[in-house]
């Protein structure tokens, strides 16, 4: 297989939004929350932690677990082909 066309990235980034964003609502609420506040709000970890009242390496680790478990279930859901660097060239859904 060759590296996925951009226009063809674009397409399955817009077909899995939904599927991520219903795993994203799945996640255990302060997983969810570390998630939601650093990748879409672009909150820092260490405002994470200053909001949530937590230690800096308790936001760390709430991010990293989140990023774990939302990676676990995408490729639960997904088969995914990957280039040598590791950039996604196909995947297969599973459901969604």
């Amino acid at each position: 297989m060759s590296y996925m066309p951009e226009d063809r990235f674009d397409d399955v980034v817009s077909e899995l939004i939904p599927c991520i964003q219903k795993m994203i609502d799945d996640l255990p609420v302060d997983y969810r929350q570390a998630l939601v506040l650093t990748e879409y709000q672009g909150l820092t970890q260490k405002e994470l932690a200053e909001r949530l009242g937590i230690s800096l390496s308790g936001a760390k680790s709430r991010v990293q677990r989140a990023r774990e478990k939302l990676k676990i279930m995408l490729l639960n859901c997904c088969h995914f082909e990957f280039d040598r660097l590791g950039r996604v060239i196909d995947y297969e859904p599973h459901c969604c």
